[in-house]
């Protein structure tokens, strides 16, 4: 789940984490975040993006407007939080797609994979 040269070991991720792991199967929080990025949120929904904002800095994805109102990337800072490390394969068309890319990032980095959404059919 750690990439290279980030280190996920720091107290703040663990406890992180610890917080976090109660919505490990919580498809209703995440889907909140992915229909409306910006607005009011659950208390359930803000207290993850309270956390997740709360991170350290280094080996943090966050956005970038790259052509103004009309392309957004996602980019990572670097281990010492100084830099830029990466920037993400594809540009994005608005600022809520690059929103929902990263908010799926650091979810997968601090409580682990999507859930997948409850299905209503009898197998």
């Amino acid at each position: 789940m750690t990439e290279p040269g980030y280190s996920s070991g720091n107290a703040g991720t663990a406890a992180a984490r610890a917080a976090l792991v109660a919505f490990a199967g919580r498809f209703d929080v995440v889907s909140e975040f992915l229909d409306a990025p910006f607005g009011r949120h659950s208390a359930d929904l803000s207290f993850v993006l309270d956390v997740m904002r709360s991170q350290p800095t280094a080996g943090k994805w966050f956005t970038i407007m790259t052509k103004p109102y009309s392309e957004w990337r996602a980019a990572r800072w670097s281990p010492d939080g100084l830099d830029i490390a990466e920037m993400a394969p594809v540009c994005f068309r608005t600022r809520e797609d690059v929103e929902r890319w990263v908010f799926k990032q650091r979810w997968q980095h601090l409580i682990g994979a999507l859930p997948l959404q409850e299905s209503d059919d009898e197998v």
